[in-house]
């Protein structure tokens, strides 16, 4: 069902019949996975997603992504996508070490996992929905929103502290607003128009009888 309803997607935004059809947002997310074993031992894996189908994988070292299908770049521009790859790698580079600074401040235990969520929700006759969250152990942590970084309600004093940390960082906080209001609506955009055509093959593919 998840390509037939990308498939009607496709349709209503492509060719502008939206009659409130397709009621579901379609959302485009990367997430990064941390695991911290030691000050001296951290492993990245991070990959990105249409929905529920992966569309990304990433290089850890270069900080470029990994593009697993022929559409998977979209219709943009090298530079767009460059300039979105540099944007994500430079919030993320840091982010080790700074739970490493941290450690005893925020009465940390190694080993443990940080995790990121962040993209775009297209939603027919509103305004698409940008997103970015942190994680620690599974558990919500602090969240963007506008320009700023806020902690969550159950995130206790680590979360506040984390926060006040981030929001040192004008110039990074300014970045991530441009990469999740402005830049991933208009990927999201181009993967399903880059995409139409496989997408209805898979999606025709998914609704032959068995």
């Amino acid at each position: 069902m998840l390509f037939l309803q990308l498939v009607l997607l496709v349709v209503l935004l492509l060719d502008g019949d939206s009659e409130d059809v397709f009621q579901e947002p379609i959302s485009f997310r990367f997430i990064l996975t941390l695991s911290l074993y030691n000050r001296s031992w951290t492993q990245n894996f991070a990959s990105a997603w249409l929905d529920e189908m992966q569309t990304h994988g990433w290089n850890n070292k270069t900080g470029a992504f990994i593009f697993l299908w022929p559409w998977s770049k979209g219709n943009l521009s090298n530079e767009e996508v460059i300039t979105a790859e540099e944007s994500l790698y430079s919030n993320i580079v840091g982010m080790p070490q700074c739970f490493h600074d941290h450690f005893s401040e925020w009465r940390l235990e190694y080993p443990f996992q940080v995790q990121l969520a962040g993209g775009c929700e297209l939603h027919f006759g509103e305004p698409s929905v940008g997103f970015m969250r942190i994680a620690h152990q599974g558990s919500d942590l602090v969240s963007f929103q506008n320009t700023s970084w806020w902690p969550s309600p159950t995130g206790g004093s680590r979360a506040q502290q984390f926060c006040r940390l981030l929001n040192e960082d004008h110039e990074g906080n300014e970045l991530m607003h441009k990469l999740i209001i402005n830049y991933c609506p208009r990927y999201l955009s181009s993967l399903l128009d880059a995409g139409k055509a496989d997408l209805q093959r898979q999606g025709q593919s998914c609704s032959l009888p068995s």
